[in-house]
């Protein structure tokens, strides 16, 4: 059988830690498709799979299901849910309110601290776009939202936003890999930046939103493609 997770580890003792632990590596394993749309997940090969009895993953399943990245089926089990165009534009519509309302609350709120790391993590892109090591990219992605998600002082809000990001995860870790997507998300960020610096607060809107924009054409071309190639 071929192992697709680390047995937890034995210091984790804890009932809720074994718990969560086991949730958030099925959740991550879904999220970056190393488990793909489509596959029957049974809970007694992901019991010894993951070296935990079939309480923990019977509870990770149920929470999985809530969250509607698998879906049960009576008799069968648990299935995979595939991402849908329609889901990618719902996520986009939620995704671009929250991430234009963190910029906006970042503004007069923003300290230098972390105006400089967002200047790190630009002059960081560029230099991973110079050495065409793309695949860094979605790292640097993640922490310029996180910084200014994080300027805005609401940590609802950068709950939110990171659940938003990790639902897209597989798809922003694909595109993200394409040269052009990674130069023209790094563009993006440095548009918004500029208009974080400026304090308009219609700039920032619109930076943002060009950007979410761009990013959600991104991923929708690439899923076209996916299909397309698969048909």
């Amino acid at each position: 059988m071929k192992q697709r997770f680390k047995s937890p580890s034995s210091k984790k003792a804890n009932s809720n830690s074994l718990r969560e632990q086991v949730y958030n590596d099925l959740r991550m394993a879904i999220l970056t498709g190393k488990i793909v749309s489509g596959t029957r997940l049974v809970e007694s090969t992901l019991a010894v799979e993951m070296g935990v009895s079939r309480t923990p993953v019977r509870e990770a399943l149920h929470k999985l299901d809530l969250e509607e990245l698998v879906h049960s089926i009576p008799r069968v089990g648990y299935i995979v849910n595939d991402m849908t165009e329609y889901d990618i534009e719902d996520l986009f519509s939620v995704r671009t309110a929250i991430e234009q309302l963190a910029a906006r609350w970042s503004l007069g709120r923003i300290t230098p601290k972390e105006i400089e790391k967002i200047e790190n993590n630009l002059e960081k892109a560029d230099r991973i776009l110079k050495e065409g090591s793309t695949k860094k990219m979605i790292g640097l992605d993640t922490e310029f939202h996180e910084i200014i998600c994080k300027a805005s002082r609401s940590k609802r809000l950068c709950q939110i936003s990171q659940i938003l990001r990790e639902h897209m995860l597989k798809f922003r870790m694909a595109c993200l890999h394409i040269p052009e997507i990674a130069k023209r998300a790094r563009d993006g960020h440095f548009e918004i930046f500029k208009a974080i610096q400026s304090k308009n607060l219609q700039r920032v809107d619109d930076s943002m939103l060009r950007h979410m924009s761009e990013t959600k054409k991104d991923i929708l071309n690439y899923m076209k493609t996916l299909r397309e190639n698969l048909a």
